[in-house]
């Protein structure tokens, strides 16, 4: 018997291992993908479907978080003051632009999900856990800038 052999089987058995887990993800699994809509495609480890899935998410979160830290903070009042024109009609642009922002972000973040569900990617769960509270964050976002507009 080898060491090998030995340490492996001295490793308590995963929760992997286990045939009541993998049917409790599984169904959890179809839950989720029936939540989102999809049919998952089936697997296929030659396919490149799903290489990049989180480009065009982390494009449009990159730009949303330039847009509302970056320029809108600086450039809002700046441009306010060059074109002479009221602060209302500058900060009212500048919220619904947010609000905006805010609903592309929800888009894409189930957008992710959605494709990250049909082509069974590895890390769909890993990904669900960080949409889940970005969610809350974008929600809150809305949220906040929903009730400056409409007050």
């Amino acid at each position: 018997m080898t060491v090998e052999a030995t340490a492996q089987q001295a490793l308590p058995p995963s929760a992997h291992d286990s045939p009541s887990s993998s049917r409790a993800v599984e169904r959890l699994d179809r839950a989720i993908a029936r939540l989102l809509r999809v049919q998952p495609q089936p697997l296929d480890p030659d396919s490149t479907n799903g290489g990049r899935p989180f480009e065009t998410p982390l494009l449009v979160a990159g730009l949303r978080c330039t847009l509302r830290y970056v320029v809108l903070p600086f450039m809002v009042p700046l441009l306010g003051v060059a074109t002479g024109a009221t602060r209302g009609i500058v900060t009212g642009a500048a919220l619904g632009l947010l609000l905006t922002m805010d609903v592309i972000a929800a888009v894409a973040i189930v957008a992710t999900l959605r494709r990250l569900w049909a082509l069974r990617h590895p890390r769909r769960w890993q990904y669900l856990a960080v949409a889940l509270v970005l969610s809350v964050l974008v929600g809150f976002f809305f949220m906040s800038d929903a009730y400056v507009v409409f007050s």
